[in-house]
């Protein structure tokens, strides 16, 4: 359901997020890459 969606997104965010700030990295170097695939 939409509730228990968004519960899993948030997570997955969290830890991505966790993840980039460990590894130097930023949530807009990410964006742009996204970018320019498309």
């Amino acid at each position: 359901d939409r509730f228990e969606l968004t519960n899993e997104a948030s997570d997955l965010m969290y830890h991505l997020l966790v993840l980039l700030q460990d590894q130097g990295l930023d949530l807009g170097e990410v964006i742009d890459n996204l970018k320019n695939r498309h």
